[in-house]
């Protein structure tokens, strides 16, 4: 990381933790004329968690079957947004901008204090400042969220003052319990649905609609395998990503697609040179920022195999029932995978997760050894991302 994004991460986190200084400048609004049939659900988190809320996104319309749904939304889930048809209107916002930029945060605002509505959900576990901020603004005759996530994990609220706290839970009419902390976001999700009073019970993320797009799928038989991360720490190293696959190209006999964001790009060079003198380098393809969400969500529909870390790659193949490999960090282990479903799910493709079974698992709720910390501190990865062979995978494909 270059000095440059050093310093724009330290403004990004020096701006999240004075958003909470802002909840004393605004007031709660309600609804000034009387509205009729509207709701605004807002869900501004990254990819990978909006993909698995679909699951229980698809129920709102059972909910409130006669009413206009708004959804707000981060701009990178727009385009999956519009795909599923849940929703009647969406508001996408700048997710990263609106956390640091003060100019576009009042922009945003001024827009949804017009945004009048019976009801607002704010189905968030891990809800910010900035999301209470969000549903402080939009005028609401009731106001539904989550008991939040006062964890490491949801690092915005744990560095809030808990006075803070206590004013932004005021928000709400009513706060949904959230349940045990090692619910997995998939049961969690479910139990914001039957605190609204409808019967749901949790499975696989819903399956995106095939959107098939001209020339972009490849023609012989492929896997993906998606290296990349949002946070290097829990990207397991290149060079094991490379042995994999070369293992697919020799023994299955698959190209290798490898999937992920333009910033990711640098990643296909480095798994290249992992490949040393190999003859198998052209049959590995760099995708890097070449497909849309929807594009991408079709070639790991047609793979036959998807292996990648914890990121939106997995939950992707689970949206699109795709046999996933996920080499998963136990730091948060259970919450977002491995996938536990309360519903009859025995027909879907299996994400299987390979992890270390150390003994310190789910440490995001609780305290990090002195091993960890230093493997952390000397290799920018987590220990239990490290601990994961090459065996371990390649047994599991």
């Amino acid at each position: 990381m270059t000095w440059q994004n050093k310093l724009e991460k330290i403004k990004r986190w020096a701006n999240i933790w004075l958003s909470q200084f802002r909840v004393l400048c605004i007031k709660n609004q309600r609804p000034q004329n009387t509205v009729s049939g509207k709701i605004v659900v807002i869900k501004i988190d990254a990819i990978g968690d909006f993909l698995i809320w679909l699951d229980s996104a698809s129920q709102y319309r059972e909910c409130y079957p006669n009413y206009n749904i708004t959804l707000i939304c981060n701009t990178a889930c727009e385009e999956i947004a519009e795909h599923t048809g849940f929703f009647d209107r969406i508001i996408a916002i700048k997710n990263k901008k609106f956390e640091a930029d003060n100019s576009y945060k009042k922009e945003v605002l001024r827009i949804l204090q017009k945004q009048n509505c019976n009801v607002l959900l704010q189905p968030a576990y891990s809800r910010t400042v900035d999301m209470d901020i969000l549903a402080c603004s939009i005028p609401a005759d009731e106001k539904i969220g989550f008991v939040a996530d006062e964890s490491r994990e949801n690092l915005s609220r744990y560095l809030t003052f808990g006075w803070v706290r206590k004013r932004l839970d005021k928000i709400y009419d009513k706060l949904i319990p959230s349940g045990e902390e090692d619910l997995m976001e998939l049961e969690r999700n479910a139990r914001f649905i039957r605190g609204l009073g409808h019967d749901f019970m949790a499975g696989y993320p819903t399956l995106l609609p095939s959107c098939i797009e001209e020339g972009i799928l490849p023609e012989k038989s492929y896997a993906v395998l998606f290296p990349g991360a949002s946070s290097e720490k829990k990207m397991w190293p290149i060079e094991r990503f490379a042995k994999v696959g070369k293992y697919l190209i020799k023994q299955k006999d698959w190209d290798i697609y490898l999937c992920g964001s333009s910033e990711e790009a640098y990643l296909y060079e480095r798994f290249i040179k992992a490949m040393g003198h190999s003859a198998q380098k052209d049959r590995v393809h760099n995708y890097f920022g070449k497909t849309s969400l929807l594009e991408l969500a079709e070639v790991i529909r047609h793979a036959k195999l998807f292996v990648g870390n914890d990121t939106s790659g997995i939950h992707f193949a689970a949206a699109v029932n795709t046999k996933g490999i996920c080499i998963l960090g136990e730091f948060a282990y259970g919450r977002f995978l491995p996938y536990r479903c309360e519903r009859d799910c025995a027909g879907h493709e299996p994400i299987i997760v390979c992890h270390a079974g150390m003994s310190c698992a789910g440490c995001a709720r609780g305290t990090m050894t002195q091993a960890c910390k230093k493997h952390l501190l000397t290799t920018g990865r987590h220990l239990c991302i490290e601990n994961v062979s090459v065996k371990q995978v390649i047994e599991q494909i």
